[in-house]
């Protein structure tokens, strides 16, 4: 008898081991040239949780590599709550979007697991290399991600920015600078001879 009970026990922690919350910054182009915008989309997935778990909040300030290009067109996250003075939309701080604050409750239709989209912006790029973000806890914001319902007795499961993923922009010369330079180049060639 004791093992079964032990084997219970077990199971329950390997269940609640495998509750993830994975939250990832994916651009719509994987190269764009000096001049060119793209659109970048964070979404959250949840994974392991029992049904009617949601993802509940959102506090983060995301933070470009580089200094390559402006953010701009920052977008209310879809399953927000304006009426309960959480508008999730963020402001553009030269490449970066600050505080992008966001919560939903239980009076909201929960939004469960799967893919869900919660902020996009437009990157426009001003130098090349290689940009990807990082995600940072807002400004006064108690944690970055948390995952409620029912399961948890309204006891918020919480995530830090290690839950943050970004994927990279690669950013190259604008094809006038290329032809520019190749033509440096037969015009140094030939100067040689």
């Amino acid at each position: 008898m004791k093992s079964i009970a032990l084997m219970a026990v077990a199971g329950l922690a390997t269940v609640a081991s495998a509750q993830s919350l994975s939250v990832n910054l994916s651009f719509d182009a994987t190269e764009i040239a000096v001049g060119d915008s793209v659109t970048a989309t964070v979404s959250a997935t949840l994974e392991g949780f029992a049904a009617g778990s949601y993802l509940s909040s959102l506090n983060i300030d995301l933070i470009a590599s580089g200094a390559l290009g402006e953010a701009s067109n920052v977008s209310a996250v879809a399953w927000n709550n304006p009426a309960l003075g959480f508008n999730g939309q963020g402001t553009a701080s030269g490449a970066d979007v600050l505080g992008v604050q966001a919560s939903q409750f239980s009076l909201i239709p929960p939004i469960t697991a799967g893919d869900v989209a919660v902020i996009s912006f437009t990157f426009t790029a001003s130098a090349e290399g290689v940009l990807s973000y990082s995600s940072s806890t807002a400004a006064g914001a108690p944690f970055s991600y948390s995952v409620t319902g029912p399961s948890f007795a309204d006891q918020p499961v919480s995530f830090d920015d290690s839950a943050f993923s970004s994927g990279s922009l690669n950013i190259v010369p604008a094809p006038s600078a290329m032809a520019l330079l190749g033509l440096g180049g037969l015009v140094a060639g030939r100067r040689r001879r």
